[in-house]
């Protein structure tokens, strides 16, 4: 076989060089673009007043004591997805008038979209950072473009922050609607028992009446200590006795009314003022978490407006594109020398194909 590409290397040799001159040659009519490069890196994340209160949100609302934020969090979508948006293509077609370049006047939409993909590097480094790369035949229009594609990124990702704002905003209008409403709701429950019950302060109010009845109390037991040694010294029948068991009677009575009947520590009766207290201060622990709440999700809400009229950038340029000294495509040389070493294989492969072929037929001829 080496024998048989040795005697027909020129004939090899020869093809390679035809074509690797057909290429070079094909080249020499190709537009020549040039390249430009910014290099870019995103904003950082949740620059908006949501990141730092759903930071602490989950911890605030289990202090509250109403609910704990459970879940996973929220996905974000990567911000290359905006990069490969067709809004961004299309913007940048009808500024620079991409189909007049690409010589593409009439032609389907798509057609121009897909030329200008062919022109257009988008690359996301591991460090974090992106380089986004444009051809175009004229050096200073491809830093424009470079430049207006940074400009269209960031308008783009400052519409869809401000959509995901207004989105929150409602939920957060929702929820402070849905809390002002429970908190008039609990407001005109305390009134009713500050009026129904003439209940203030439960606490102390149960520590008061707790006092001045253990005094009650004490005075009861201290009577009928005495009232037992009247009886021991006197005997039962003696006037004495008999207004001191009186007196203790009364006693008895009274506190036996202060139990069962309202106005002693409120307009209720000592009996229910478990139930009526308990009542008053799930109210009244309701009431401040809701407060509490409130007061955490307004500014929240606040700064979620703001972020609807603010425009921030969020792709921050590190190195600005700059004029291109040198053309960058079509690559000449690397064309020619791809050429001729396809064909030449091509050429060796027929060769081997034709040489193996006629072998084939003297062997099966002679038998």
């Amino acid at each position: 076989m080496i024998g048989v590409l040795l005697r027909r290397i020129w004939i090899i040799l020869a093809a390679a060089v035809l074509a690797a001159v057909g290429a070079y040659l094909y080249t020499r009519t190709l537009p020549e673009y040039f390249k430009s490069t910014v290099n870019c890196v995103p904003a950082q994340n949740d620059q908006s007043s949501l990141g730092g209160a759903m930071g602490g949100i989950g911890s605030a609302l289990k202090d509250f004591g109403l609910t704990k934020l459970g879940g996973s969090k929220g996905e974000q979508y990567e911000f290359i997805v905006v990069l490969f948006t067709r809004s961004i293509r299309d913007s940048m077609i009808k500024e620079f008038d991409l189909a007049t370049e690409y010589e593409l006047q009439g032609k389907p939409m798509q057609s121009v979209r897909d030329e200008f993909e062919s022109n257009l590097e988008v690359e996301l480094r591991a460090e974090g950072n992106y380089e986004i790369s444009i051809w175009s035949k004229d050096p200073a229009k491809a830093v424009k473009m470079c430049k207006s594609f940074v400009g269209y990124t960031n308008q783009v990702a400052n519409r869809i922050a401000r959509m995901d704002a207004v989105k929150t905003s409602g939920y957060l209008e929702q929820r402070v609607s849905k809390i002002d409403s429970a908190i008039a709701a609990l407001t005109d429950s305390l009134g009713r028992y500050g009026r129904d019950y003439m209940l203030f302060s439960p606490v102390d109010q149960a520590k008061a009446s707790a006092s001045a009845l253990s005094e009650a109390k004490a005075n009861i037991l201290k009577q009928e200590t005495l009232l037992g040694l009247l009886e021991r010294s006197y005997g039962t029948d003696d006037p004495q006795v008999r207004a001191q068991r009186s007196m203790l009677s009364e006693m008895e009575a009274q506190l036996q009314r202060v139990q069962t009947e309202p106005g002693f520590a409120g307009n209720f009766a000592i009996t229910d003022a478990a139930g009526i207290g308990a009542k008053y201060v799930k109210l009244t622990a309701e009431f401040e978490a809701y407060a509490k709440v409130k007061a955490f999700l307004l500014p929240t809400l606040e700064q979620t407006r703001l972020d609807q009229m603010k425009s921030t950038p969020s792709l921050l340029v590190v190195d600005e594109p700059i004029l291109a000294e040198k053309k960058d495509r079509p690559k000449r040389s690397l064309v020619a020398a791809g050429a001729g070493f396809g064909v030449g294989v091509l050429v060796i492969i027929l060769i081997l194909g034709i040489e193996g072929w006629r072998s084939i037929k003297q062997r099966y001829g002679k038998s």
